[in-house]
């Protein structure tokens, strides 16, 4: 399994942040990193150099640039500023053509909301499906995955008490199961436009979802330490 961190946009790389210490634990552990456009900046603010930066560089410093680019070991992957994709996209394409099995967005929530849930999307884009990696954006206070029958079950790790939103996503979600949250499904059915699955609660330090039809965005909210 070949694990890739990806950095998209990070509106204050904090030193002492959640984010700074997985990524710079994955990255000794042999991760690749990926920086889309300015994420390079939080990369060198973490004292981390991408295996690679993507994208068409509108928004990284200029200084930032010319250091990562005068780095031997920092390959550039520069792309024109009107295309079709943005540059989070062109970062997960990336990943996967590295042979990505699993991999981790770091950041790329918050901030505008149109590019929130374009990343949020991007989690059903058709080639994530065809590799059949795992990938979830992590965040300072949560984490995101897009659930599939052909992903069941999910196991979340965390903290008995911890929030957990089931959201049917592009229609209606069937056979959900789940184990140790406080408001039991049992091979229920999700429909598309209500909340009923908003705020469920960890039992245990860790919680089971799986279902038979359909998808389901996942969010768990961490506790705050």
């Amino acid at each position: 399994m070949r694990k890739a961190i990806i950095l998209a946009y990070i509106a204050q790389p904090l030193n002492n942040s959640r984010l700074k210490k997985f990524t710079q634990e994955a990255v000794a552990a042999g991760a690749l990193l990926i920086c889309a456009d300015s994420a390079g900046e939080a990369a060198l603010a973490w004292d981390l150099l991408p295996h690679w930066l993507v994208g068409d560089m509108d928004s990284i410093a200029p200084a930032v640039l010319r250091e990562l680019t005068a780095r031997p070991s920092v390959k550039v992957d520069s792309h024109p500023a009107e295309k079709d994709e943005t540059d989070l996209e062109l970062a997960i394409e990336r990943a996967l053509s590295e042979g990505a099995t699993e991999i981790t967005i770091v950041g790329g929530v918050g901030g505008r909301l149109d590019h929130t849930l374009g990343n949020l999307y991007l989690l059903a884009m058709p080639s994530l499906a065809r590799s059949k990696a795992r990938v979830r954006i992590l965040s300072e206070n949560e984490e995101v995955f897009l659930l599939s029958p052909d992903d069941s079950p999910l196991l979340l790790e965390g903290k008995k008490g911890e929030l957990v939103s089931l959201f049917p996503f592009n229609g209606d979600a069937t056979g959900v199961y789940t184990e140790n949250l406080y408001y039991p499904l049992r091979h229920e059915t999700l429909y598309f436009g209500p909340s009923r699955g908003i705020s469920n609660v960890m039992l245990a330090e860790s919680a089971e979802i799986s279902l038979e039809e359909g998808r389901l965005l996942i969010i768990h909210t961490f506790a705050q330490s």
